[in-house]
């Protein structure tokens, strides 16, 4: 009898300088996601923190995530020459649209 995929698994947040955070999310494919976004703050506004796959070694149960970008959900109060240095296309998924 083949193996099931778990309903869930670990992922371990890192980003430099802080304690790993850890956060059970729903497994729903036989590989780890390439990114995970967690809702987040960014200058007092609602925005996310993308996190990029870094280690599957441990999948199915757990995979580990390097904070690579926190992205707000609405660049209109960005500074312009900010908002050109961002490239949120290759960071924001195909479910959730930004802006």
């Amino acid at each position: 009898m083949p193996e099931s995929t778990p309903a869930t698994f670990r992922a371990m947040l890192l980003r430099d300088g802080k304690p790993p955070r850890v956060l059970t999310l729903p497994s729903r494919l036989d590989v780890p996601p390439n990114r995970v976004r967690i809702p987040a703050e960014f200058a007092g506004a609602s925005a996310f923190d993308v996190f990029e796959l870094a280690d599957d070694r441990a999948w199915p149960a757990e995979a580990t995530y390097q904070l690579v970008a926190t992205i707000p959900r609405s660049t209109e109060d960005v500074p312009p020459e900010t908002r050109a240095e961002w490239d949120v296309t290759d960071l924001d998924s195909d479910e959730e649209p930004l802006g």
